[in-house]
């Protein structure tokens, strides 16, 4: 399997501390062009270790630029449609129960114009996955293809309040943030930020 990660400790401590830490950063942020600085002393353990040489910060640079993508597609609402808000009754329950909301109804096809093509890829990395979970006022699902679990693996969080997206997806080497509302970031629920330190750390 292709990959874009460069399998140093450093690096993967880093791209974590891009997905869950800092959240928004792009790689031309300042945050990045200065990952050699001494990390805060609340920093949590996972964060950047306090120094780095000129030649690990390089190669963190690098693996960030490379392994993450971030796509954003506003979502303008149609006449007539649902809100993400009528998802609240499948609380607690499993894509297979009932109606299979990741591929059917309002959720599958705001996925579908948010990913494109990607969108069959999702499926296919939600075949083991959990229910549709609470978290702070928003609902998220996450799971992984079958046999592939650190390999191929996704996540949808949904924020019924801002009737919005954000979904990471882990494919081929690649990790691809998607978001459909504009502003602020939907934040990943603590579940997800787990999901997203261990992966990156073992690659």
């Amino acid at each position: 399997m292709s990959r874009n990660f460069v399998s140093t400790a450093a690096v993967a401590l880093a791209v974590a501390a891009l997905l869950v830490a800092c959240d928004k950063a792009k790689t031309s942020s300042p945050a990045m062009a200065s990952a050699d600085a001494p990390a805060p002393a609340t920093a949590p353990p996972d964060a950047l270790p306090q120094a780095q040489e000129p030649a690990a910060t390089a190669q963190i640079e690098e693996a960030a630029a490379t392994s993450l993508q971030e796509v954003r597609v506003p979502h303008v609402v149609k006449e007539g449609e649902k809100s993400l808000d009528s998802l609240k009754p499948m609380q607690g329950k499993y894509r297979w129960d009932g109606v299979d909301y990741v591929q059917d109804g309002v959720l599958a096809e705001r996925l579908k114009t948010l990913m494109g093509h990607q969108y069959e890829t999702l499926l296919r990395n939600l075949q083991t996955l959990g229910p549709l979970e609470p978290s702070a006022g928003l609902l998220y699902v996450m799971g992984n293809r079958q046999h592939q679990g650190g390999e191929e693996m996704a996540a949808v969080v949904i924020d019924p309040v801002r009737n919005g997206l954000r979904v990471w997806l882990l494919s081929e080497g690649r990790q691809t943030v998607y978001t459909d509302v504009d502003g602020a970031d939907i934040p990943w629920p603590s579940a997800v930020q787990s999901m997203l330190r261990n992966i990156v750390a073992t690659q």
